[in-house]
C-alpha cells in the first residue's frame, strides 16, 4: 500500500493536491499572488528571474511563464516529481481554473487534476452615513 510510503509523505502529498476552498489573486507585473484561505501563498515571476526554492512549504516562489491565456509554473512535488500547475481565466471572466500535472507510480503516469473557482465579488461599501 503506497508502495513503502510513509504516513508523513502521504500526508504532504495530500496536502499538495488539496484544492483550496478560495484563491485570493493579486497582479503586480511581472508577479502574480496566489493565496489560499489555509494561509498558503504563491508568487510566480513572468520576466525571467531565477527564483530561489523556498525551504517554506505555505510560500512559494515560481519562475512562470505564459502561455497564450494560461499563467504556468513547474516544480517538484513532494515525492520529488517534476509537475505542472497552471490558472486560467475561463469564459466570462466568472471562473478560474487550476490544473495540477502530475507524474504518478512507478511508471510515471500523467494525472490531470483541476479544480475551478467562481469569482466572488468583493462585498459593496457601504455610502458613508453623513455625520448628525
Amino acid at each position: 500500500m503506497g508502495g513503502g510510503e510513509s504516513d508523513s509523505d502521504r500526508q504532504k502529498m495530500q496536502l499538495f493536491v488539496q484544492p483550496a476552498n478560495q484563491l485570493t489573486v493579486a497582479q503586480k507585473e511581472p508577479e502574480i499572488d496566489v493565496s489560499d484561505d489555509d494561509d498558503r501563498k504563491f508568487a510566480f515571476y513572468t520576466d525571467g528571474r531565477k527564483v530561489e526554492k523556498s525551504k517554506d512549504p505555505n510560500h512559494q516562489d515560481f519562475d512562470a511563464k505564459w502561455q497564450e491565456y494560461r499563467l504556468v509554473a513547474e516544480g517538484k512535488d513532494p515525492r520529488g516529481k517534476e509537475y505542472e500547475r497552471s490558472y486560467e481565466v475561463l469564459e466570462g471572466n466568472r471562473q478560474l481554473r487550476e490544473t495540477i500535472l502530475l507524474k504518478v507510480g512507478r511508471n510515471n503516469t500523467e494525472v490531470s487534476i483541476r479544480y475551478v473557482y467562481d469569482l466572488i465579488s468583493p462585498p459593496a461599501k457601504s455610502p458613508a452615513t453623513p455625520p448628525s
